[in-house]
């Protein structure tokens, strides 16, 4: 189906669209709100799927490339103030979700995605400088239980949720000694874990109480992608999911540095679009890391428009391999 640039470019534009759908309402209400973890309504009053607040954090993040590349080198809609007011908006919406919902997922993702535009960013400086200032405008504006969310990354005991994520994944492990090939979808419902929290009771400025927890739970689910894949699928099906991620971003990277010099007239959008879609999936895969998406369609959508990008640059490249190879410059005649 994605045999041409226009149909490349229409898949990516639907996908950004479409999320821009649930983050720009999200991005109003958290604005309005401040949003919370768990209590953010969605597009549906449903959190589950890309409404639950760790997914969308994560697909959120990772539209962000693809809309700004859109704003460039879009056809559909052709680059001018309208387009970019609205690909900066949803961008804006965008960073909002992992504040509204107060996914520690969404906030690791970002950073990511910040340090690996630096590659791709001409003016290095000017963009480390606009980032640093923007952080010192924002920090202030946040709500407290966001930084006080943010603050249990440091320490997973502190919190249930890090301590449950953890409990099952040393279970999953155990489990696919006994199952190498999984157990299935929805293995994890015959899981039992316990597991000990930590919660510091001050008295005083330099006394503190540390008091312990001990919490048995059943029927958790994965919350990490790599996980999902190990328990359902055993380490076959991981071994699979990982080469067809590992293909994606080598893929983007070898059509990237192709068209990174010198593009050939009409090809200037293809190595921003690979550097677009290489951000896009090493965002999902971060953010995989710490919530069950490995069967998300949006993940498989961005594979699908890296091979149809592929694909089509293979086509041309083998119908036309004259025009695409650097020229060399004559030397310059012996005096």
């Amino acid at each position: 189906t994605l045999r041409t640039r226009l149909r490349i470019e229409a898949l990516a534009l639907v996908m950004v669209l479409s999320v821009s759908v649930i983050v720009i309402g999200g991005g109003i209400k958290t604005l309005a709100s401040g949003g919370g973890y768990g209590e953010l309504k969605l597009l549906v009053n449903d959190n589950t799927g890309l409404y639950e607040g760790s997914i969308i954090s994560t697909v959120a993040i990772c539209v962000i490339p693809l809309a700004l590349w859109l704003a460039q080198h879009g056809t559909i809609f052709k680059p001018g103030w309208m387009v970019w007011a609205f690909a900066i908006g949803v961008c804006f919406a965008c960073v909002l979700m992992p504040v509204g919902t107060q996914a520690r997922t969404g906030l690791v993702c970002f950073g990511v995605l910040l340090a690996m535009m630096l590659r791709s960013t001409k003016r290095r400086l000017l963009y480390v400088s606009l980032l640093g200032a923007g952080a010192l405008i924002a920090l202030p504006l946040l709500p407290s239980t966001f930084n006080e969310r943010m603050s249990t990354i440091k320490n997973h005991k502190a919190d249930q949720s890090a301590s449950t994520r953890v409990a099952v994944w040393k279970w999953t492990i155990e489990f696919a000694k006994d199952h190498p090939f999984g157990g299935g979808f929805d293995a994890f419902r015959q899981n039992a874990v316990s597991y000990h929290t930590e919660k510091a009771d001050y008295a005083g400025e330099n006394n503190a109480v540390i008091q312990t927890e001990r919490i048995e739970e059943r029927g958790r689910a994965y919350h990490s992608s790599y996980f999902e894949m190990l328990g359902e699928q055993g380490y076959p099906g991981l071994g699979l999911w990982l080469l067809l991620h590992v293909m994606g971003v080598i893929h983007m990277e070898v059509v990237r540095r192709q068209y990174a010099k010198d593009p050939p007239e009409g090809f200037a959008w293809v190595t921003p679009l690979a550097d677009a879609l290489q951000q896009a999936q090493i965002v999902y895969l971060v953010g995989g890391a710490f919530v069950g998406i490995a069967f998300q369609p949006f993940c498989y959508m961005l594979v699908g428009l890296q091979c149809g990008l592929s694909a089509y640059i293979g086509r041309i490249r083998r119908s036309a391999p004259a025009p695409f190879r650097p020229a060399r410059r004559p030397e310059p005649a012996a005096t």
